[in-house]
């Protein structure tokens, strides 16, 4: 905790990904895109946005799935 992103990003721990990965499909209701690393399936934030309205409906009123990385932004924003 407290510690720059580029220190911890040595520090991964496969097992918590696949765990939190399954957590997050259970919870979605489909899987990540097949042969696309954890994070990137998660960097253009369609899923953690999908998993948000899981969560607690309609928290997140629009989720941009095209449009490029500046679309892209505004899901993880």
């Amino acid at each position: 905790p407290g510690r720059p992103i580029w220190q911890c990003a040595n520090k991964r721990e496969p097992e918590k990904e696949q765990e939190a990965q399954r957590w997050i499909e259970a919870v979605i209701g489909e899987k990540f895109p097949a042969d696309v690393p954890y994070e990137h399936a998660l960097r253009n934030g369609i899923i953690l946005c999908k998993l948000m309205n899981r969560l607690q409906p309609g928290i997140i009123s629009k989720v941009n799935i095209s449009g490029g990385d500046y679309k892209f932004m505004d899901n993880i924003s």
